[in-house]
């Protein structure tokens, strides 16, 4: 990883949502690393992703959109000073260390917003790349929930909930 690209991170803005399903799209066609349907619409993907209940980021290269995430709280009231968040990665850039970039600024940014912990709630288990990811900026695995993801190819496999304080 000697030529780790540098990227640039704005706020997603409604004008990227075609370069954003351009990443996304071919990520939930295939299935294995989100809850999604592999057959959900472009419209109804783009309106939860790009939904205001989120704060939306895309990470660039040299001004092409290679990555996007989310912050949110997970909970509501009581439970909103923990926050959630999602991560794609252009499939053509894996293995690049863009994925670990975003979440080392997504963690940053997360603080920033006064956050105190991140926790993945439905973490695949089989999802080895994002756990190994994920572990690897200090989350843990604190709860796996047994055949609760239908995977495409290996039937019912166990989903972690992940967790980090800030």
């Amino acid at each position: 990883m000697d030529n780790i690209p540098k990227l640039e991170f704005k706020l997603a803005k409604p004008q990227d949502r075609k370069a954003l399903w351009e990443i996304i799209r071919p990520i939930i066609r295939k299935g294995g690393t989100y809850v999604f349907s592999p057959d959900i619409s472009e419209q109804e993907m783009m309106d939860y992703w790009m939904n205001p209940d989120k704060s939306n980021f895309v990470a660039e290269i040299d001004g092409k959109i290679v990555g996007t995430f989310y912050l949110k709280p997970n909970q509501p009231g009581l439970g909103n000073h923990v926050c959630n968040a999602g991560f794609m990665v252009d499939e053509m850039e894996s293995g690049k260390g863009i994925g670990r970039q975003m979440g080392l600024f997504a963690l940053e940014e997360a603080k920033k917003a006064g956050y105190h912990a991140m926790q993945f709630n439905y973490v695949i288990s089989t999802n080895h790349a994002a756990v190994k990811l994920w572990q690897s900026l200090g989350f843990d695995i604190i709860g796996e929930i047994p055949e609760a993801y239908r995977h495409t190819e290996k039937g019912l496999v166990g989903v972690y909930v992940m967790y980090r304080k800030l």
